[in-house]
């Protein structure tokens, strides 16, 4: 409920305090990354399930939207929230913004390495059991 009530009270913040101008970079990002996520997710139980040869359908369109998506959190980062961070007038909207749209960036790299690695060590438990029923 805590984390629940924190994240509110900062949308709360932009949108009482800002316009669209500079809520809608963030929220843009932040809906790409979930599809990111949704796409990590799906991709796991693919490969799961024993059907890792179909794991394309979705590790292609989730590199494509984690890699531009990634790049357009960067430029906003550096470019658009930058300039507001050096702004007395907007310095802690355009800190807020770059810490939250890098902690989102942060957390969907960790969550991409996790999925990878079960990847990894599902496809390699497949072979090992391929191996030892061959073996029999």
């Amino acid at each position: 409920m805590l984390a629940t009530a924190l994240v509110v009270c900062g949308w709360g913040y932009f949108i009482l305090t800002g316009s669209v101008e500079t809520i809608w970079p963030m929220f843009g990002v932040a809906n790409q990354l979930l599809a990111v996520v949704a796409l990590s997710v799906a991709t796991t139980a693919i490969v799961n399930s024993g059907r890792a040869r179909y794991a394309w359908v979705t590790v292609l369109p989730m590199g494509f939207v984690a890699t531009t998506t990634t790049t357009a959190g960067f430029l906003e980062i550096t470019g658009k929230f930058a300039r507001m961070a050096r702004n007395p007038e907007t310095f802690l909207k355009g800190w807020l913004n770059i810490g939250l749209t890098a902690t989102l960036l942060t957390l969907v790299a960790i969550i991409l390495v996790a999925a990878v690695s079960k990847w990894v060590a599902a496809l390699r438990a497949g072979k090992a059991a391929v191996a030892i029923a061959g073996q029999n």
